[in-house]
């Protein structure tokens, strides 16, 4: 079924499309097993994603600007790491360094782990961005140029210009990148 038709379907009133989505548990599953979770979390956080997800679209505050597995799957990574938080703070002093040691090890494990892959697909993602969004984003992003020093580079009115010009290329951006490949990379 696609996303077109699942959310047609969900309008309608058919709620039991909504098990359609569980075929997208798997990356959910992949990342939270090695952000220090178990199949259990997994599973509690992508059906509260799904409760979202459901709400947002039947309240009509769900846009669809991305595939919803990449909706799911970036809900799911925030509630996650909000859990994650939480626990953190509540953990006693002698158990929050072990926990916190063991989550930036596993986290760096993973950057440097899919680094050079994930940089790039980041590197293909923004070479089929065009001018000036690839500038533009380089140079906000990467070179930590500031808003007024992009305005003058690029001939922008305003640093507010410029700032509304990184926001419409990072949109453009997120919609050409796919969570699903992102996952895979790992593969």
């Amino acid at each position: 079924m696609t996303d077109q038709e699942l959310l047609r379907q969900l309008k309608s009133g058919n709620e039991e499309c909504l098990g359609q989505l569980y075929a997208h548990l798997g990356m959910v599953k992949s990342w939270i097993l090695r952000n220090n979770g178990d199949e259990e979390d997994a599973l509690d956080v992508f059906q509260e994603a799904i409760i979202v997800f459901y709400k947002n679209v039947m309240s009509g505050k769900y846009e669809q600007r991305s595939k919803i597995s990449t909706y799911l799957f970036e809900i799911s990574k925030r509630q996650w790491l909000n859990q994650l938080n939480r626990r953190k703070r509540h953990e006693q002093p002698g158990e929050a360094n072990g926990f916190e040691s063991k989550f930036e090890e596993e986290l760096i494990y993973e950057v440097t782990r899919r680094g050079p892959r994930l940089k790039d697909y980041l590197g293909r993602a923004m070479s089929r961005l065009g001018e000036p969004c690839k500038s533009l984003l380089e140079a906000a992003i990467f070179l930590g140029m500031r808003m007024e020093d992009i305005a003058e580079r690029f001939n922008y009115s305003s640093a507010r210009s410029a700032s509304q010009q990184k926001l419409r290329c990072l949109k453009k951006l997120r919609s050409s990148i796919s969570y699903d490949d992102i996952i895979a990379l790992e593969q």
